[in-house]
């Protein structure tokens, strides 16, 4: 799976902190929170990272070069634009399903394992009331369907509000395109056309509220203020109470594991006489053969077994 980050906006609530900045490299706890969410990502098992950039790229362009599984992606209109505009740009560069996020954000990265897991194809996390100050209002229909957000809690029959990371199929994101495209609106978010598109029947897009969800949106000084002092211990304790047991093993090895390997191993259930499965199989075996050189000439044959088991089969 792949993570777009819409990181092209300018950030001007923040003033002289942004002025020459991307508000993606504000800093909590010594690490940038764009960079914090990256690190995220990949912890699970997100591949590929595509970042739409445009104030201050070239933070963004630094940034891809300590991470080789992130490409840039410029907004030279982004100061016109909004967060639509910079995602339909990042369209070409997008394989299958992605996860979607905003650059300002520091997250429980439980809301990453819900989405990921969830068995809906296009979904939206939302989280209860926060109190933030700069809400977005979501609303759906009685089977979960994204019908409408705003910023105005008169216009929606609020559900939850909107965290700022969602889960997409391709066929999502071409409706949205379009619908963007008729709209000629540049000035558009990405949620606006999400909503359209899911509300007009364009495109079936499903809501996941998360109670008492821990997050922050960082658009300005109080923002930033209450993400420090508030919301920033409240991740990391969350976080820190699922880590896993570690014990130390003497055994030759590699046999100790990291956190993201252990949770990839949780996952839905596929049975092994089923053409998932065997999908499966066939991809690790083309991977493995590219790596020993042209896939048309090397053969990878997949044998179970522990690391003892695999000299066995070499020397046999």
């Amino acid at each position: 799976m792949q993570a777009v980050i819409l990181a092209a906006g300018l950030g001007s609530r923040l003033k002289d902190k942004t002025k020459e900045m991307p508000k993606g490299f504000i800093e909590i706890d010594g690490l940038a929170i764009v960079e914090r969410s990256i690190k995220k990502l990949i912890e699970h098992g997100i591949a590929e990272i595509i970042i739409g950039t445009g104030h201050c790229s070239n933070y963004y362009d630094a940034l891809a070069k300590k991470y080789p599984n992130i490409t840039t992606v410029f907004n030279a209109d982004f100061a016109n634009t909004s967060s639509m505009a910079t995602l339909n740009l990042c369209a070409s560069f997008i394989k299958g399903n992605f996860l979607l996020l905003e650059s300002d954000l520091i997250y429980d990265d439980i809301g990453l394992f819900v989405l990921i897991n969830d068995k809906r194809n296009d979904v939206v996390l939302l989280s209860s009331k926060t109190n933030s100050g700069d809400e977005v209002y979501v609303e759906a229909d009685e089977k979960f369907k994204l019908l409408n957000v705003s910023k105005d809690i008169n216009k929606v029959k609020p559900y939850g509000e909107l965290v700022g990371i969602s889960k997409l199929t391709p066929e999502a994101l071409e409706a949205m395109r379009r619908y963007f495209s008729q709209g000629k609106n540049p000035h558009m978010d990405y949620e606006t056309a999400m909503a359209q598109v899911s509300s007009l029947g364009g495109h079936d897009i499903f809501v996941e509220k998360i109670e008492n969800y821990c997050w922050c949106e960082i658009d300005d000084e109080n923002h930033l203020e209450r993400a420090k002092k508030e919301i920033a211990p409240k991740i990391l304790n969350g976080e820190r109470l699922r880590k896993v047991k570690r014990e130390i093993l003497l055994n030759p090895g590699p046999a100790t594991t990291t956190d993201s390997v252990k949770y990839a191993q949780v996952c839905a259930d596929i049975c092994p006489r089923e053409k998932e499965f065997g999908d499966v199989l066939a991809q690790t075996a083309l991977e493995l053969s590219k790596m020993g050189g042209d896939s048309d000439q090397t053969e990878t044959v997949l044998l179970g077994g522990s690391g003892t088991a695999a000299d066995e089969a070499m020397i046999s």
